[in-house]
Formats: C-alpha cells, sequence, structure tokens
C-alpha cells in the first residue's frame, strides 16, 4: 500500500473494516487482509458471516432437516472465531457478527457509508453463482460503500 493510502486510511477515511466471510478460504484469506489493514491503520474490523435462509437455497432443508441449520450456524460461529484468533494473534480486535439473511443484502445493510467492505471473490457456493450471479458482484454494484475484492 502507497504511503499515502495509509495515511488516509489513519486519518480514519473509514469507520470499521467490514470483513464479509463464508467459510471458503477466499474469504479466510480476505478476512486475513482486512485484519492486516486494521493493524495498520488502527480501524475496527467486523467479521460477519451470513447464513442463507434454507427457504431461498434448498426449500425442503428447514422441514426435513431441522437440525442442518444448527450445524450450519455452528459452521459459521467456528469460522468467525477462527477470524476472531487471527486477529488476537497480531493485536487487532475482531468482532464477529453471524446473521440470517439473503448474503450480499446483509453485507450491505452491515455497511455504513463510511466502512469498508472487504470480501474474497470466490465463496462456496459455485453453483449458485451461476444461477444468480456472485455476493461479491452484487455488493460491488449496489453497496454505497467503498468494497474491496480479494482474489
Amino acid at each position: 500500500m502507497k504511503k499515502n493510502q495509509k495515511d488516509k486510511l489513519k486519518n480514519k477515511e473509514f469507520g470499521r473494516i467490514i470483513a464479509a466471510v463464508d467459510g471458503s478460504k477466499s474469504s479466510k484469506h480476505a478476512a486475513k487482509k482486512a485484519i492486516d489493514l486494521a493493524k495498520d491503520t488502527g480501524i475496527d474490523v467486523i467479521a460477519l458471516y451470513v447464513v442463507q435462509e434454507p427457504n431461498e437455497i434448498y426449500p425442503e432443508l428447514g422441514t426435513m432437516y431441522p437440525d442442518a441449520m444448527v450445524l450450519i450456524k455452528k459452521e459459521g460461529s467456528l469460522f468467525l472465531d477462527e477470524i476472531k484468533k487471527m486477529g488476537s494473534e497480531i493485536g487487532v480486535n475482531v468482532k464477529t457478527k453471524l446473521v440470517m439473511g439473503h448474503p450480499d443484502q446483509e453485507i450491505i445493510k452491515e455497511a455504513g457509508k463510511n466502512d469498508l467492505i472487504v470480501m474474497g471473490c470466490k465463496g462456496k457456493s459455485a453453483l449458485n453463482r451461476i444461477l444468480v450471479g456472485s455476493v461479491c458482484e452484487k455488493v460491488m454494484h449496489h453497496s454505497s460503500s467503498p468494497v474491496m475484492i480479494i482474489r
């Protein structure tokens, strides 16, 4: 990062860094970048994991397999704990948040106008990306917050 970019960030151009994660290797890499950026700038990090509503992906999931949502939420919580630990290892406080809903909408809703959204470009749902477009693409096009995509 160039010196004047770091200076802008240190002057609190951004209120928070929203690290949108989904449990994928790409999102873990993006969270690491968000944490490194927070370390350099002193900006707070919110690690956000959105659990997709089951009726949107697999309508029968919630009724036929009620324990499935419990497992999916647990997976999200474990991943958020891992991100929090990554931050604490280098002295960055990472707050975690797990919500239910449409990932793109929830990410946009969480981020304020002065927040920076950091996210990976390739998540877990390749089939969903083919059918309805990627979450990062939707966030990039519809968010009023700046978005940093990590490949």
